[in-house]
């Protein structure tokens, strides 16, 4: 099976030192086996690297970073077959979370995953989101 990585190089993904986090943490935005798209775990953090105070504002940059990473490798959020979302105070955010992902998720949905975890990689983060796509045509890119 062949198999590529992909990274995008948007000023979003660059850290305050010049290299994008992914260069920084030596990780691949997705990687590519097949027909598949395996994509790393998306926080929701804004554009500018600050993290939003409002919890739907997270997921709302969550998806947003998703879609770049997916659509970046070449595939659509309609490719996702499977979601993972990983949720710091659940309680408080799943309601939004909903609302927010119907926006951006529709039928046939995936296979979705919910997990509440005690932190993620910066303290205020509430949210990370990782998804599989899928396509049925040769590689476009």
């Amino acid at each position: 099976m062949q198999q590529s990585t992909f990274s995008p190089d948007s000023p979003e993904f660059r850290t305050a030192d010049g290299p994008t986090i992914f260069e920084r943490f030596q990780y691949s935005a997705a990687v590519r086996a097949g027909n598949f798209l395996y994509v790393a775990g998306q926080i929701g953090i804004n554009e500018d690297g600050s993290i939003p105070t409002t919890d739907d504002a997270q997921i709302e940059n969550a998806f947003r970073r998703l879609k770049l990473v997916i659509e970046g490798a070449g595939f659509e959020m309609s490719n996702i077959i499977e979601l993972v979302s990983y949720h710091v105070g659940i309680a408080n955010n799943l309601a939004d979370f909903m609302r927010i992902k119907s926006s951006h998720i529709s039928e046939p949905f995936p296979a979705w995953t919910i997990l509440e975890v005690a932190g993620l990689a910066r303290k205020e983060l509430v949210i990370e989101i990782k998804a599989v796509a899928w396509r049925d045509t040769p590689d476009r890119r």
